[in-house]
């Protein structure tokens, strides 16, 4: 009997939707629930480390950490997503994004809470926080992004030209690459425009390879797909 499974989480792509391409590639069926933002507050002392997404399965205790989900649905129900002969590049490609996340995630992040990074809250409203942000942004999508690019590419490059860990199918890895890539061609975030990726015709051709497969092919709208 197949397994009843849950996945919880805000009605956007954000830290579940890997999981979300894990499970479809799997074919794996399982309930997409998306809550308001603002259910939130009564739903958070439920999670039991107070974060979003959770799973879970038969009604059994939940399971939390995008990336513990991930590599649980890719080994629980697939042979092809996160298969042992292949663990080390899979592991090697997701901690090339997870680093390209961090270098990301302070230009992205001071937008929303400037306090982390030691300016009062509030201050990205003024005018001298938006310009800050305006200028981390470009900076970051000028100077930094080429570089991560490459290296995505040369692991492609190394497979084939097909994925990031496999010449043959798609893996775990590329469930987590494709909705960080996809968000610098989405319009979204203020100061990086939807042709940020147009430069890089492999990575552009990789995301649209990834979209293309059954199950996956459809569900995008916005940004490269």
């Amino acid at each position: 009997m197949a397994p009843s499974i849950k996945l919880t989480y805000f009605d956007l792509e954000g830290r579940a939707e890997g999981t979300r391409l894990a499970l479809v590639l799997s074919g794996t069926e399982f309930e997409d629930e998306r809550i308001p933002f603002s259910d939130w507050v009564a739903i958070k002392p439920t999670t039991p480390f107070g974060k979003l997404p959770v799973m879970t399965i038969d009604d059994g205790p939940p399971k939390t950490q995008s990336e513990a989900m991930l590599r649980y649905v890719g080994a629980t129900f697939s042979e092809t997503l996160y298969p042992s002969s292949s663990l080390f590049d899979i592991e090697e490609a997701i901690g090339l994004m997870k680093d390209m996340q961090d270098s990301w995630g302070p230009n992205l992040y001071i937008a929303m809470r400037p306090q982390t990074f030691g300016y009062p809250e509030g201050y990205n409203k003024t005018e001298e926080g938006k310009n800050l942000v305006k200028s981390m942004r470009e900076a970051w999508i000028t100077k930094e992004l080429p570089t991560w690019l490459g290296y995505i590419e040369s692991l492609i490059d190394r497979n084939g030209g097909m994925w990031l860990a496999s010449s043959e199918h798609p893996t775990i890895a590329d469930c987590m690459a494709i909705p960080i890539l996809r968000n610098f061609s989405r319009g979204f975030i203020d100061h990086v425009p939807s042709d940020t990726l147009a430069p890089f015709p492999k990575i552009c051709e990789y995301i649209k390879r990834f979209c293309a497969l059954d199950g996956i092919k459809g569900r995008y709208t916005d940004g490269i797909y």
